[in-house]
């Protein structure tokens, strides 16, 4: 293989969050030594790529066009966690204990990273919500996720809507990837009403 080749495959790779350059050498060098595994890997990206989408009203995953969450009708139509990613909800969703809606931001305010609130999903969480809504807040104990989190109330504190904010559990500077079940569970259970 020309080395060209194999170092913009890795670059592609290590383009993604989460994805340390050695990461994607190491990724890169088991489906170039295992052909099968290359294979259930291109099946599992076409998945993916044919098969899921994103809620165009929560921003969750959607499989062959139904949302995983807005389509179950047994949850909570009156209450909406609001949360940073597709990945905070995976870990609320394991602790199996909210049964509410989800609003997906696609990210936090950050200047630095350039993400101001007009680049963040905040007008259509507004038109979902009506008298009898609750928004919890649960975005990331950080200053971006407190930045995000007043913003928000700033936007609905005139709404006469109940608004709460999952306990300070989660430790300033945490990131709701990080947490483990029980601690993601008693930050919901001990959840309380946001003020600023």
């Amino acid at each position: 293989m020309n080395k060209e080749i194999f170092d913009e495959i890795i670059n592609n790779i290590n383009k993604n969050n989460g994805l340390t350059k050695k990461t994607s050498e190491r990724l890169v060098n088991n489906l170039i030594i295992d052909k099968f595994a290359l294979d259930n890997f291109i099946k599992q990206l076409n998945q993916v790529k044919y098969n899921i989408s994103i809620c165009p009203i929560c921003n969750y995953y959607e499989i062959k066009k139904k949302c995983l969450i807005c389509a179950d009708d047994t949850r909570n139509q009156n209450v909406i966690c609001v949360v940073a990613s597709q990945l905070d909800v995976n870990n609320i969703e394991k602790i199996n204990k909210y049964k509410g809606l989800y609003h997906v931001l696609g990210a936090e305010i950050n200047l630095n990273k350039k993400k101001s609130p007009s680049d963040i999903n905040f007008e259509s969480l507004i038109s979902r919500i009506d008298k009898n809504t609750e928004l919890i807040l649960a975005l990331n104990a950080t200053f971006e996720g407190e930045l995000t989190t007043n913003y928000i109330y700033q936007l609905t504190k005139n709404m006469n809507i109940n608004i709460t904010r999952i306990a300070k559990g989660i430790p300033m500077g945490g990131s709701l990837d990080y947490m483990d079940e029980t601690t993601l569970e008693s930050a919901f259970k001990n959840r309380k009403k946001y003020e600023v």
